[in-house]
């Protein structure tokens, strides 16, 4: 439903924690599912938003950890143009920073979304390239894009009628920036004297 066939790379073994031997039950890796009963169970136009704990085997560094909570968010309406998402995109890191911060666009390939993007914001803690950012002054924020025929056609809602765009937040990516907090992995220390600052 999501447009990911069983031999893309999301799902091979090195990206997703397998239950079983057969491959067939995961930890879920993102919350974009509830997208599509979303589709399934709301008629245009509507919004949705899908927050959750996901799961990803991947190597631990400042930015990325193995679990964490994710927000996904799905705008289906007539004539949804890429300048929606941005200007919806815009709005929410405002409100969330309380200020507009800099972002920039990069294309992404995601085969729910065409054309797919990756959200980047300056880099809060350097301005010259840090561990966080990787030396970059960049942090990759979220991935997004309008959402693909196919995804729609899935969801139960014409293409020709309906377009949309999606977006998937890490929420803990969020709150290191909202708090200037340099590694994510703080998070989830259990550290109450970390903690108990927040």
């Amino acid at each position: 439903a999501l447009n990911i066939p069983a031999d893309h790379p999301a799902r091979d073994s090195q990206d997703t924690f397998y239950c079983d031997e057969e491959g067939s039950m995961v930890l879920r890796t993102h919350t974009s599912p509830v997208q599509v009963r979303a589709m399934q169970r709301l008629k245009p136009p509507f919004r949705a938003v899908a927050p959750g704990k996901v799961f990803r085997q991947e190597s631990t560094d400042a930015s990325h950890e193995h679990t964490f909570h994710q927000m996904e968010g799905l705008v289906v309406g007539k004539d949804i143009s890429v300048g929606h998402l941005i200007g919806a995109m815009k709005t929410l890191l405002a409100g969330i920073f309380g200020k507009e911060i800099e972002v920039r666009l990069r294309p992404g390939y995601f085969p729910f979304v065409e054309p797919g993007f990756e959200l980047d914001a300056r880099c809060p803690f350097c301005t010259e390239g840090c561990s966080v950012c990787k030396r970059t002054t960049w942090i990759e924020l979220l991935p997004c894009g309008l959402v693909h025929p196919n995804v729609l056609r899935a969801g139960g809602i014409d293409p020709e009628e309906w377009s949309g765009f999606a977006f998937g937040l890490g929420l803990s990516r969020l709150v290191m920036l909202r708090f200037g907090i340099d590694d994510v992995r703080h998070l989830l220390s259990g550290d109450l004297r970390f903690l108990e600052q927040f």
